[in-house]
């Protein structure tokens, strides 16, 4: 999958890449970078179990911030969860858009108006 400027998330909204965004930023907030530079945050969705066993949001930004990818993944990251039909949807969406809010409001996304 490719990075994209823009992510819309089924059953939820748009989001883009701020071009406000930096590197920084992107450590303080537990990005971790790989070797081939691109900055990955993973959040479990599930906070009573460990994250490698967690529903997670999956975040990664390319090395020049200039494109990036969002996806709600499974324990261990093998398959994308639509956590919106998920048996406990209502704890999965409300951190999922609590970790949302904090990347908007530390200038790394902003929700794109369709």
């Amino acid at each position: 999958m490719a990075f994209n400027k823009t992510v819309t998330m089924p059953k939820d909204k748009t989001y883009k890449l701020s071009d406000d965004v930096k590197k920084y930023t992107l450590g303080d907030l537990g990005f971790i970078t790989n070797q081939a530079g691109v900055h990955i945050l993973h959040r479990a969705l599930e906070p009573e179990k460990a994250l490698n066993n967690s529903i997670q949001l999956k975040v990664s930004i390319n090395e020049t911030l200039t494109g990036f990818k969002m996806s709600t993944v499974s324990a261990g990251d093998v398959v994308r969860v639509d956590i919106f039909k998920n048996n406990n949807a209502a704890k999965l969406v409300e951190l999922y858009h609590f970790f949302i809010a904090e990347l908007i409001d530390r200038g790394v996304l902003e929700v794109v108006d369709v």
